[in-house]
């Protein structure tokens, strides 16, 4: 594996996520916080400071989740080209 994929798993997946009483916290497979999105459905606030509704910051924390996935995905994709090569198997591209 590259250097790349190396440093994206540092978080552990499965990535989840987590409803708190104003915020979506994303964390990995041993509880360690990767972010948190804040959110208000104060309508005042909203028209105020901007941030995000509860169903946005529900959508954003999702997609942040998506890319444990992928990557796990990617990094299974790597494992098996380097087996295939290392079986002396040419791949076309």
């Amino acid at each position: 594996m590259g250097d790349d994929m190396t440093e994206l798993s540092r978080f552990v997946p499965p990535w989840r996520v987590v409803e708190l009483e104003d915020a979506y916290r994303v964390e990995d497979a041993t509880g360690l916080s990767i972010t948190h999105l804040c959110f208000t459905e104060d309508p005042e606030q909203l028209a105020f400071t901007g941030p995000l509704s509860k169903a946005e910051a529900r959508h954003v924390s999702a997609r942040i989740v998506e890319i444990s996935d992928f990557e796990v995905a990617m990094m299974e994709l790597v494992d098996l080209r380097d087996e295939v090569q290392a079986a002396g198997v040419r791949t076309s591209r």
